[in-house]
């Protein structure tokens, strides 16, 4: 098959004399071809590289999110963690408190909340991290909730003993020497062996006296063979008596507080000098004061 060619007449101007070339075909078009492609290219080139640019960029900021959501996760990880350990501590308190004051019921936290150990948050991914830590809050709020009615029971319980122990005579009501003691005794005034009910504190004559625990005053007056005398009731079944009183600070009714003045040490009634006959009533039972003080010197 014969080629095709295609003569080009070139005129440079008027007077010159013009020329021809002759081209084939192929030549032709495969030139066209070569300039299409180059014009083609050079439209494209720019716009793939403006797009890979774009997303290299792109790219380089996801990353640096994502490294930014694995350190905040790091730091709520630590932050986490050590909530949970100060929440364990203060239940770990709350239950020692409760064997103090003797509380066998308290609240304890929900099956399964608390338990196992809290995951690594710094090697997961930042999207499967989110479940795991609504969960962990989850469980804290648990806790805390139960835990508040724990210190509500507890607070219940410590003014109970509150309570008890201001109501319990713990202290000596006079500053003075011990001399009789509570049980079998002989009697200074009959020889005959006797059971003494109380302690004699003996004291010079005007003492001040004082309420070992708070109460309210029950009685004031003569007692028989124990003079002036007076009573003050401490509840839970406790009463104290004070004897051979040469005066008393207070009356029927008034209710005192612990190391309150309440009456002043004499020897009226049946007595053998100044002093203070102190007895201590449980139930209408008389029990050794001593059990109850909680000084430990006899000699003031």
């Amino acid at each position: 098959m014969a080629k095709k060619f295609y003569t080009i007449m070139i005129v440079p101007h008027a007077t010159a004399k013009f020329r021809r070339l002759r081209v084939s075909r192929n030549l032709l078009l495969g030139g066209g071809a070569f300039l299409s492609a180059l014009l083609l290219s050079g439209l494209t080139v720019p716009h793939f590289l403006i797009r890979t640019l774009s997303l290299s960029h792109g790219l380089a900021k996801m990353t640096q999110e994502n490294a930014e959501l694995r350190k905040s996760n790091e730091r709520f990880d630590a932050s986490l963690n050590e909530l949970r350990n100060r929440l364990q501590e203060i239940e770990s308190k709350a239950t020692k408190f409760a064997l103090m004051v003797g509380v066998e019921d308290l609240p304890t936290q929900p099956m399964g909340a608390g338990g196992g150990t809290l995951p690594d948050l710094r090697g997961i991914d930042p999207r499967q991290a989110e479940p795991i830590i609504d969960s962990q809050i989850r469980t804290l709020k648990e806790r805390s909730g139960v835990l508040q009615d724990s210190f509500r029971v507890l607070d219940t319980a410590f003014q109970k003993q509150a309570l008890l122990l201001s109501s319990t005579p713990s202290i000596y009501p006079v500053r003075g020497l011990l001399g009789n003691g509570f049980g079998w005794r002989r009697d200074p005034f009959t020889g005959m062996r006797d059971f003494h009910q109380g302690l004699d504190i003996v004291a010079p004559q005007g003492t001040r006296v004082v309420a070992p625990a708070d109460g309210i005053v029950t009685r004031v007056g003569p007692a028989g063979g124990f003079g002036l005398s007076l009573f003050v009731s401490h509840g839970y079944g406790v009463v104290t008596r004070y004897g051979h009183l040469s005066s008393t600070a207070v009356k029927v009714g008034q209710r005192v507080r612990r190391g309150e003045t309440i009456a002043a040490t004499g020897s009226t009634g049946r007595s053998t000098g100044p002093h203070l006959h102190y007895e201590v009533m449980v139930h209408q039972k008389a029990v050794d004061p001593l059990v109850y003080i909680l000084e430990e010197s006899k000699v003031f």
